[in-house]
């Protein structure tokens, strides 16, 4: 397991999560040399006091959450503290509700400004999709959206609907993404053979609740 470790994100963004299921999951980051910690903009800011300013692991949270149909401008403010509190990496969820209706168009606009926001202080930039709501034409639109915008990483789930794992359909969208953008799965209830699978098949990310 531990040739896995660099590719795993720890993600606590359950409703339920404790502070100390949250240093839990940090121990297992600094210790075992994971790629990072996802956490909910509220504990941004302690958790970068603890990491420090140097610790090479990625600290990443969500904007938008769960569901992304937030103003562009609540979206904005909610990046402006997320990057204050030294968050390294922002996550926004792509409004599906827009996909759905002729403010599709709005999404370009959307991603290009939030994209903007985040690259100007040098951090990563990943759009979340709620795959499990699109069908394939609307996965290809919203990747291309994506990438057009310069989002660094593409992630499948925000993890909030009930979905079992399945590699088929991991394996499916990192081939969807062009590789000039990094991927990440949520693979809550894949073996590690699955997870040797996904990292061979050029996923960058893999983001998984449990411990370990």
């Amino acid at each position: 397991m531990n040739h896995l470790f660099p590719y795993i994100e720890r993600t606590l963004l359950h409703p339920g999560v404790t502070i100390n299921e949250q240093y839990e999951a940090l121990d297992e980051v600094t210790q075992l040399g994971m790629a990072g910690l996802t956490v909910a903009p509220f504990w941004v800011k302690k958790f970068r006091r603890e990491l420090g300013d140097t610790h090479p692991a990625i600290l990443s949270t969500v904007i938008g959450y769960p569901f992304g149909y937030q103003r562009t401008e609540a979206k904005q403010t909610e990046i402006e503290w997320a990057l204050k509190d030294g968050a390294s990496e922002i996550e926004v969820v792509l409004n599906t509700s827009a996909l759905f209706s002729p403010a599709s168009v709005w999404l370009k606009i959307e991603l290009a400004k939030l994209v903007s926001m985040v690259h100007a202080q040098e951090k990563f930039f990943t759009v979340i999709l709620e795959t499990s709501l699109l069908d394939q034409e609307q996965i290809r639109t919203v990747i291309k959206l994506a990438t057009d915008a310069g989002a660094d990483f593409l992630k499948n789930s925000t993890g909030v609907l009930p979905a079992t794992f399945s590699l088929e359909t991991a394996l499916q969208f990192r081939q969807l993404v062009p590789q000039s953008v990094g991927v990440k799965i949520v693979a809550d209830g894949a073996t590690e053979e699955q997870l040797e699978e996904l990292v061979k098949a050029g996923v960058e990310r893999l983001a998984l609740g449990h411990t370990f």
